[in-house]
């Protein structure tokens, strides 16, 4: 086997479709499924089930391709090392990112200015919610990601940079009897469906453990990645929700600013901060990212009480 028949079996994995895992290798699709087919023979065990309409890797796949892809990080890693010793600085950065309506973390201007500074540098962004990415940290799947759990909700292993703290709010319909209340607690909105945010996002961690602080269970009406479109189902009536402050003032008209309830809880708040696995970071490109984030998104958690 080689580096490159490892790059094509990472990225049927990745695609579980050989067309497209063809054309992101920039090799035709008959030449690709030759070269896996002499993979498995020297491997001496099939990497994929195939069919005409579906691709699965099979558990040597999944044994094989965990290992080919450590080996390609590996290289990567070297080439770039090598490169930085002249000052060049190059490689791939995988950066977690989570979706925010409405964030005031200036993440696009920290990108753009990366770029302009190491424009040799791959960057990857993945839209990966806050479990996902801790998880991904952790396997070295991901140099670093911006995460909206607290340090204590995190696993050993991962360092945290807090860069802000914001408020959770509620958000009510327009004719909801707690409309214009200006405060509320979280036992009143446990008595209407609830609209919730998914289970695997940084949002979900903070509503479970504000409701877990009163004792109170809620009735989830329906569960939902954005945290803006959950705002806006809240506004039209169909349920109660609680999303950070930025997000409500985003979303909400002024005209109906008093749909928008304080929660009396101090501790609900949403953090955002940067995480990357301990110890720092060693690629030559995420160092630079590291140096340049931390610089970049100057914390601010002095409106936390909003």
């Amino acid at each position: 086997m080689d580096l490159r028949q490892m790059e094509f079996a990472v990225a049927i994995a990745d695609e579980l479709n050989f067309t497209r895992a063809a054309a992101r290798c920039h090799i035709g699709q008959s030449g690709l499924s030759h070269q896996i087919a002499e993979l498995e023979r020297d491997i001496g065990t099939r990497l994929f089930d195939r069919t005409s309409r579906s691709v699965r890797l099979t558990p040597a796949g999944r044994t094989f391709v965990a290992g080919a892809r450590q080996v390609l990080r590996t290289v990567q890693e070297m080439s770039a090392d090598i490169a930085a010793i002249d000052g060049d600085i190059q490689g791939q950065l995988r950066l977690g990112a989570m979706t925010i309506t409405a964030s005031d973390i200036d993440l696009l201007g920290l990108l753009r200015e990366f770029q302009q500074s190491y424009p040799a540098v791959e960057v990857i962004v993945s839209d990966t919610a806050s479990a996902n990415a801790t998880a991904q940290l952790l396997t070295g799947e991901l140099d670093m990601a911006i995460l909206a759990l607290h340090e204590q909700q995190l696993p050993d292993g991962i360092t945290h940079h807090l860069l802000r703290l914001r408020p959770l709010v509620a958000v009510v319909g327009r004719r909801h009897r707690l409309r214009g209340s200006g405060v509320t607690g979280l036992q009143a909105l446990a008595e209407d469906r609830f609209l919730d945010c998914t289970p695997e996002t940084g949002l979900r961690t903070q509503v479970d453990a504000a409701f877990a602080r009163v004792r109170a269970r809620r009735r989830s009406a329906c569960v939902l990645r954005s945290a803006g479109d959950l705002a806006s189902l809240a506004l039209e009536g169909i349920g109660a929700t609680v999303v950070p402050l930025p997000v409500a003032e985003a979303v909400v008209p002024a005209e109906h600013a008093d749909c928008v309830l304080r929660l009396d809880d101090p501790q609900a708040l949403l953090p955002l901060a940067l995480a990357h696995r301990d110890p720092a970071p060693t690629a030559p490109a995420a160092q630079a990212f590291l140096q340049l984030a931390l610089t970049h998104l100057t914390p601010d958690i002095t409106s936390a009480q909003g």
